[in-house]
């Protein structure tokens, strides 16, 4: 009984000493009408400079606000760790968004803190050509508390540009590993509705000293682009878009990655629009990599990089990039087997213009090197280059595949360009894919034998056949207007061209012609193909290629907007469709660890609209932590999906703050960076 009154009393201390703390909490506010003199604590009483604020030992749940559409000069020095449940926060007061004008020096660096939220604010250096250091960093090498993890980074509504070194960087270097070997990282991290662009090394780019030293990210809307790569760096391939590295759980999705790539100059290894290596439990998804270069090899749109485990790559659109629009590649070194992977439903149109093929396997046999890899069920189109060189559908450029397999997809060519180049022992399967080539006439080669009809290649290797019988088709896929891609004006860079030209026509002979994949492999499909249609249920067979069920009806509805605002501590979400068809409803879904989503409202849809729609929900409950918020848009078929992610933080009074959108052939004999490196 006493031990029961002494828990009770201690739980009820602990509830008074959280709750006195966020009490205690102080707003400071910086404006460059205020003085550092001042409290800090009132845009009356504000304080001017950056150096006030780093000369501050900030408290757990305290906020730093500059005004918005003012320009401060300086490096932000994040000295103190919040909590999770209290972290620091910096951003903007105001309409609009405040700069930290950072010059020759770091926008933001966090060196061994920990539960920091930034949001709001624009970080721009001198230029990639005269800064020499990174815009933000959080930056790892030390145990410094009793977690494993470092926890809790919120980066949303940001802009960051003019760094040499990367835009957005986390990392750990040279951790500890606590008693039961457990690495060192970062837990709960979040990038959300963020640009980075015209930086130098790399968009956004993480790294860990072990294996899965870090868990549980999730980077969203975010677009990075004009990152040109260092001529100077040949250790390491620079220059790619997002990186991802040693994580367990991740989802990227609704993210754009482009003009990314032209300065990589590695030997042996080149950048990718969107890639990660050793990371485990990862999707990427609903994204778009398009026109990535490199000046030595690579420069592709996505990849599933060495030592991937149980990682996804789905319903993505890559275009006109130098290398692979979709890869595979196990680096020498790699930690692990690159295994239990899936590639499936997405749209590659026109990549490999100076590169390997659209989808390239490669593999160095590090640690076993691919095993269990499945490819199936994506639209490859291919036309010819401006450079002149001769890309290849589908790229195999060495052995060490194990139980790795190519199916259901569309491979579609146009003047002769070949379907296969396999320099590998042909161990990777082909079943169920159709080839389709207007021209001259395209080729299979492999075993350094080429042949020119897909009876010739099964004959001569025995692919395309399953069970003794033939499979794969040699026939007009009939896609909508495959034509009018090459056409299609670069200033569009938008998933518009394939989401009308790549669809199956309704006559197509692909429909309903694929191999049943669950029922045949125990491979499950996934809930929905490329342009949001259902896939088949086991038992029942599907389509060939991206597309499940052609043009008729269309894409259920067209999200154009999504957002959140939150005034006085009560959220708004606003979001609008282009146009509905056969739609349900929404549900409101809010999370307060952007994880776990409870249903907290249904809003009825039109139904069927052909013209833009627009929606309103006021959540009833006031913000007291930062919250987040997603559609699950429902079909009158029962098939759903999700949508971007939101998030809102509570506000001090009268302050409003808005949360609104604003490869790699053998890669990784990289180091990872230092501090030194990124801050100079």
């Amino acid at each position: 009984m006493i031990r029961h009154q002494i828990l009770a009393f201690v739980s009820i201390l602990s509830c008074f000493l959280s709750l006195s703390l966020t009490a205690n909490a102080t707003t400071y506010f910086i404006s460059p009408s205020g003085n550092d003199a001042n409290s800090g604590t009132a845009v009356s009483s504000a304080w001017r400079t950056i150096d006030k604020v780093n000369l501050t030992l900030l408290q757990p749940g305290d906020k730093v606000l500059f005004e918005a559409e003012q320009t401060f000069y300086g490096a932000l020095d994040s000295r103190s760790s919040g909590k999770a449940d209290q972290p620091i926060v910096f951003s903007t007061y105001g309409k609009g968004y405040a700069t930290i004008n950072s010059g020759d020096d770091c926008g933001f660096v966090a060196y061994n803190t920990d539960a920091i939220e930034i949001r709001r604010l624009k970080f721009v250096g001198d230029a990639r050509n005269i800064n020499r250091k990174a815009g933000i960093i959080f930056y790892r090498d030390a145990s410094t508390s009793t977690a494993t993890q470092l926890q809790h980074i919120i980066l949303d509504s940001l802009e960051v540009s003019g760094y040499q070194a990367c835009g957005i960087t986390i990392g750990s270097y040279n951790t500890d590993v606590d008693f039961w070997g457990t690495p060192y990282g970062y837990d709960n991290v979040r990038i959300t509705n963020t640009l980075v662009h015209d930086n130098g090394d790399t968009g956004i780019f993480s790294y860990g000293a072990t294996l899965h030293a870090h868990r549980n990210w999730y980077i969203a809307n975010c677009k990075s682009y004009n990152n040109s790569g260092l001529s100077y760096v040949t250790d390491r391939n620079t220059g790619s878009g997002i990186v991802l590295a040693n994580i367990d759980e991740a989802v990227v999705e609704h993210c754009k990655t482009y003009n990314n790539g032209w300065r990589s100059s590695h030997k042996f290894t080149g950048p990718a629009g969107i890639w990660a290596y050793s990371c485990n439990n990862l999707t990427i998804q609903f994204s778009e990599s398009y026109h990535n270069q490199s000046a030595t090899l690579d420069g592709g749109g996505f990849d599933l990089d060495g030592g991937c485990t149980n990682a996804l790559l789905q319903y993505n659109y890559s275009h006109d990039n130098d290398g692979p629009g979709l890869m595979l590649a196990q680096f020498e070194g790699a930690p692990v087997t690159l295994r239990d992977v899936v590639i499936r439903y997405n749209i590659s149109q026109n990549d490999s213009r100076r590169y390997a093929g659209a989808i390239t396997l490669w593999s160095s046999g590090a640690n076993g090197g691919i095993q269990r890899a499945n490819v199936y069920n994506n639209t490859v189109y291919l036309s010819p280059t401006a450079s002149g060189y001769i890309p290849q559908a589908v790229y195999i450029s060495s052995a060490y595949m194990e139980t790795t397999a190519v199916r259901n997809n569309i491979f579609q060519t146009t003047a002769g360009i070949p379907f296969l180049l396999d320099l590998g022992p042909g161990e990777v399967i082909f079943q169920g894919n159709c080839y389709w080539s207007s021209g001259a006439k395209p080729s299979w080669k492999q075993g350094g034998i080429t042949h020119t009809s897909l009876e010739s290649w099964r004959k001569a290797t025995g692919a395309e056949r399953l069970h003794g019988t033939n499979s794969g088709l040699e026939v007009n896929p009939r896609l909508v207007s495959p034509e009018k891609i090459a056409t299609v004006p670069v200033a569009l860079n938008e998933r518009d061209g394939a989401l009308t030209a790549l669809q199956l026509q309704d006559d197509s002979p692909l429909r309903d012609a694929g191999l049943d994949l669950q029922s045949l492999f125990g491979i499950p499909p996934g809930p929905y193909d490329f342009f949001g249609f259902p896939t088949p249920q086991p038992g029942t067979s599907g389509s060939v290629g991206a597309n499940e069920r052609g043009t008729s009806p269309r894409l259920p509805i067209e999200l154009t907007n999504f957002q959140a605002k939150s005034q006085a501590n009560i959220v708004s979400l606003r979001w609008a469709t282009a146009e509905e068809i056969h739609i349900a409803y929404f549900e409101i879904q809010r999370s307060v660890d952007g994880q776990s989503f409870a249903n907290v409202k249904r809003v009825t849809a039109a139904g069927k609209s052909s013209r833009p729609r627009s929606y309103q929900w006021t959540d009833p409950q006031r913000t007291t932590q930062a919250t987040y918020y997603r559609l699950r848009q429902v079909n009158q078929d029962g098939t759903s999906r999700n949508s971007h992610v939101v998030i809102v933080v509570p506000s001090p009074a009268k302050v409003p703050l808005v949360s609104q959108a604003p490869s790699n052939l053998n890669h990784k004999n990289a180091r990872f960076l230092q501090l030194s490196d990124l801050a100079g």
